[in-house]
């Protein structure tokens, strides 16, 4: 009995609301609530308005109060169950038809009571795939948040230290250097930035109606996942068809509830050329072998049953075995799907652990060999450059040198001199001393700009790499024209003028 198109567009959608968050967040288990209690008040003899307004004083979600005011007006219009549900979208289209039929046939309450089974089913199923793919998620989640937080806080006072060591670090080292130098510099752009990308590439591939097929091809290419979402889907596949076909349902029609309540793009064009098939006359049989490619998605074995079913005339219980027989599958694929996948996370976790151990452990590794090799001595005295004033003394033609010994004649000496040759001492001889120790460690002095700039040559016209804060320390490894080079990084060099910086512990 088809509905009277007339009546059908007068029945009253449910308005628009602007409140998002109202309609999706919990609205899955209200809309399971309101099936649930509706079964239950109508097999106590309730009438179904008064079912409706009881089930109404316990919603919350604002959403489904709209919905079932609606439900009553159209009711009280003169209009069927099935049909005001069918304009609200509450319910999908498979159990608007056992819901239909159980309307038509006078139990209303057995069909709805047939509804939350199915709905209790649909929830398992998804629940199944959700709770393989949570774990993974998670542990990898919390592995980059604890990564991040390393790299963002602790690496740079690391690179600080190592970069007073005058040690040749190690690749691993100088790349995870190189990364916490630039998260503490760009952290607090990058890291939300990355955050909101990543949080929008996986609603576009998993969720977003319109793009979510790639999602699933790609977790279709995965072993473990990919076995379990084909058994779960012929659990639910076997289950709603074995369902409508017992409650009376014809083929064509329950194939095409099958089709509408679907969620998975690749099963779904399956159902459209099993429902196209049947129209034109095939049997179910006759559909798989037009189809090669199905047997990836549909075994052989399942087919043959469904063949059988068919020339038995047992075609809704051969649909419901199925279902039974892949729904023990999910459970055991499920269990083994968490045991294979532990351990994986745990390697991977461990790689990145020994990967943050290995750059902070190879250093001061180094350093220690480096000591053991060489035990510490008394330091060599710096050697010193000594410089002697060597006066000299011209007299007429005679020229007269004052060596360290006393006066010596380098020509003829005039007799007058004589005396002075013999009685006299040698002056003071000045000596000039240069101590310069080649290495060590400075601090930015006071200043009138406050800071230091730090450059790329030794020249104030270089170019200016950053600036240095009063009182900052560096580890000079070089000085050329009044001008020392400083370490930065493990891979950064600058220098900075001596007009600005004290010495405060030199290398002897």
């Amino acid at each position: 009995m088809k509905p009277d198109k007339t009546m059908d567009n007068k029945i009253t959608s449910p308005k628009k609301k602007s409140n998002i968050l109202s309609f999706t967040f919990g609205f899955t288990e209200e809309s399971q609530y309101f099936v649930e209690n509706l079964s239950m008040l109508l097999a106590s003899g309730m009438d179904i308005i008064e079912a409706l307004e009881a089930i109404k004083a316990e919603i919350k979600s604002t959403k489904l109060i709209d919905i079932i005011d609606e439900l009553v007006e159209n009711i009280n219009s003169g209009f069927s169950l099935w049909q005001s549900l069918e304009k609200t979208k509450l319910l999908p289209p498979h159990i608007i038809s056992l819901v239909k039929i159980g309307e038509e046939s006078g139990r209303l309450h057995e069909s709805l009571a047939v509804v939350v089974v199915q709905q209790n089913k649909s929830q398992s199923f998804k629940s199944k795939i959700r709770a393989a793919m949570m774990y993974p998620v998670f542990v990898m989640g919390v592995a980059m948040t604890v990564g991040i937080g390393i790299a963002w806080f602790i690496l740079p006072k690391l690179s600080t230290v190592f970069s007073q060591l005058n040690l040749k670090l190690p690749l691993v080292t100088r790349l995870l250097m190189s990364f916490g130098a630039f998260l503490s510099r760009y952290g607090s752009i990058v890291v939300p930035t990355f955050i909101i990308s990543i949080s929008i590439f996986f609603y576009f591939l998993f969720f977003y109606q319109k793009t979510k097929f790639i999602g699933q091809a790609i977790l279709f290419s995965i072993p473990g996942i990919k076995n379990l979402i084909r058994e779960v889907e012929l659990a639910r596949f076997g289950y709603i068809m074995g369902t409508l076909l017992e409650a009376g349902l014809p083929v064509l029609e329950a194939l095409n509830s099958l089709k509408e309540s679907g969620t998975l793009r690749a099963y779904g064009r399956i159902y459209i050329q099993l429902k196209e098939g049947i129209e034109e006359g095939k049997s179910f049989e006759e559909c798989f072998h037009s189809n090669r490619h199905i047997k990836k998605l549909i075994p052989t074995t399942i087919q043959s049953l469904i063949a059988v079913g068919e020339r038995s005339g047992r075609l809704g219980k051969i649909f419901l075995n199925i279902s039974e027989n892949y729904e023990n599958k999910t459970e055991l694929t499920t269990k083994n799907l968490s045991v294979i996948l532990e351990p994986l996370l745990l390697v991977i976790v461990w790689l990145g652990v020994v990967a943050v151990a290995m750059a902070v452990i190879l250093p001061i590794y180094s350093l220690v060999g480096g000591l053991n090799q060489k035990p510490q001595a008394s330091n060599p005295p710096t050697p010193t450059v000594t410089i002697v004033a060597t006066p000299v003394i011209k007299v007429n033609s005679a020229v007269i040198t004052i060596g360290t010994q006393g006066i010596v004649n380098n020509s003829s000496t005039p007799s007058s001199l004589q005396t002075l040759t013999q009685t006299s001492t040698p002056p003071a001889i000045p000596t000039l001393t240069s101590s310069i120790p080649t290495t060590g460690f400075l601090e930015v002095s006071q200043n009138k700009l406050g800071y230091l700039n730090i450059r790329a040559t030794p020249s104030s016209k270089s170019e200016l790499i950053r600036k240095a804060s009063i009182g900052e320390k560096f580890n000079y490894i070089e000085i050329q024209d009044g001008w020392y080079k400083i370490i930065l990084s493990a891979d950064q060099y600058g220098w900075v003028s001596s007009q600005y910086v004290q010495i405060i512990s030199p290398t002897l």
